[in-house]
């Protein structure tokens, strides 16, 4: 990949709420920091002021011209938070169709048949494989069952430093029993958290395996959806314009951004204890709480990034720049 200008909007005027609804898992995974799964803020107790005042943000954006929202949920497992369907059904009330998004990030540990009544409430599924404790059979079968019906689904394989190899043959089995995928082999981090820094994969040959299999993907039969939107495209320096690819930045190391300016007013993250912030990586301010139902609609327009890598794909899809070429994006 050659070095980024820039990081452009794909579409003008969107808006990405990336929130982090539970901080609760099923799953123990060894290289997640509890902070992830231990369940310690209880954010569902008044599903009512929190739609209202998602209600109000959405408002907030729309005022100022923003016709798109994509809409991000994670967790923890987002699946198993109370509110979940009842905070999506009003996104999609207020939401300019087509053209606007609900994505999850989920581990597949639902039963089918909680698919079946909720996947038309998301556009975008990426569902992440962890080979510790994904259940493989049920992991095919639910995405087997989705694989003609969304615009992006995406199989995560987390890569495991001490289980690569059994990552590799699931990676293979989903080619081998799907007709349609899209498979992004994930370097894990040491611990999920802002503060943490690439994991580094001591043997070369697991080093090599992600510079020619960051991301693979096949379609073979039709998806009954109308087409998908790219977020965000990538400015190269040789003036190419492609769309964004977050797993291939990260894999050949292109994810760091210090320095540039970027705009942090097109993205907001909610925490698991409702803080709303600008953007994922904490250097935004924090702007309200939707558990309490405070929004503060004052916000930064633009920061000059003071960290050294930039670990969240949703980060990558805002407008950002280097410096000599920051008016571009002003």
């Amino acid at each position: 990949m050659q070095n980024i200008k820039a990081i452009l909007p794909a579409k003008d005027k969107w808006v990405s709420i990336v929130w982090q609804v539970n901080d609760w898992c099923n799953f123990r995974c060894t290289y997640c920091s509890e902070w992830n799964w231990a369940g310690r803020n209880k954010n569902d107790s008044d599903i009512d002021l929190i739609v209202q005042t998602l209600e109000r943000i959405m408002l907030h954006y729309k005022n100022k011209g923003y016709q798109y929202f994509k809409l991000y949920l994670s967790g923890g497992e987002p699946t198993f938070w109370k509110a979940l369907l009842p905070v999506v059904e009003k996104f999609r009330e207020i939401a300019e169709w087509p053209g606007s998004c609900v994505g999850i990030n989920t581990n597949f540990s639902r039963p089918l048949k909680w698919w079946h009544e909720h996947h038309h409430l998301f556009e975008d599924i990426v569902a992440s494989y962890h080979a510790e404790w994904s259940k493989d059979d049920k992991y095919i079968d639910t995405y087997k069952f989705l694989q003609d019906k969304k615009n992006y689904l995406c199989s995560r394989i987390m890569m495991h430093h001490d289980h690569f190899e059994q990552c590799v043959a699931f990676g293979d089995r989903i080619k081998n029993e799907c007709d349609n995928y899209m498979i992004e082999y994930a370097p894990v981090y040491d611990e999920l958290r802002p503060s943490t820094s690439p994991y580094w994969y001591e043997e070369e040959w697991k080093m090599d395996f992600f510079k020619t299999n960051s991301t693979v993907q096949q379609q073979s039969i039709p998806i009954h959806k109308e087409p998908s939107y790219a977020w965000a495209k990538t400015w190269f320096e040789d003036d190419t314009i492609e769309p964004i690819n977050t797993n291939g930045i990260i894999t050949e190391g292109k994810n760091f951004f210090q320095g540039w300016l970027c705009n942090i007013h097109e993205s907001l993250h909610i925490h698991p204890n409702g803080q709303i912030q600008q953007a994922s990586c904490g250097v935004g301010p924090i702007v309200g709480n939707i558990v309490k139902g405070e929004f503060n609609t004052t916000m930064s327009d633009g920061v000059w990034c003071p960290k050294t890598h930039c670990h969240c794909a949703a980060d990558f899809n805002i407008t950002k720049a280097r410096p000599e070429y920051a008016e571009q994006i002003r």
